[in-house]
């Protein structure tokens, strides 16, 4: 994606975030700061458990990654 398209994201995002917010009391601001934060946790949490179960499926493996430090790539010669 440009660069354009992610604050065109980004800005919409801001807008729902707003929404939101004016849908509540304002004493409930606390409440929805409580409730972002756990969501932003939960899905953190989330992505790290996808990467722990799916990542050497992903080329995101050990051998992978020497191989990348070092500069060499594994050739079969047939």
């Amino acid at each position: 994606m440009d660069r354009e398209m992610m604050q065109r994201l980004k800005t919409a995002g801001e807008y729902q975030k707003k929404a939101i917010r004016a849908l509540f009391p304002e004493k409930m601001a606390k409440h929805l700061d409580v409730i972002e934060n756990e969501l932003k946790w939960m899905a953190a949490e989330a992505l790290a458990e996808l990467v722990k179960e799916h990542g050497t499926k992903c080329g995101d493996t050990e051998e992978h990654n020497q191989r990348e430090q070092s500069g060499t790539r594994k050739v079969d010669i047939e």
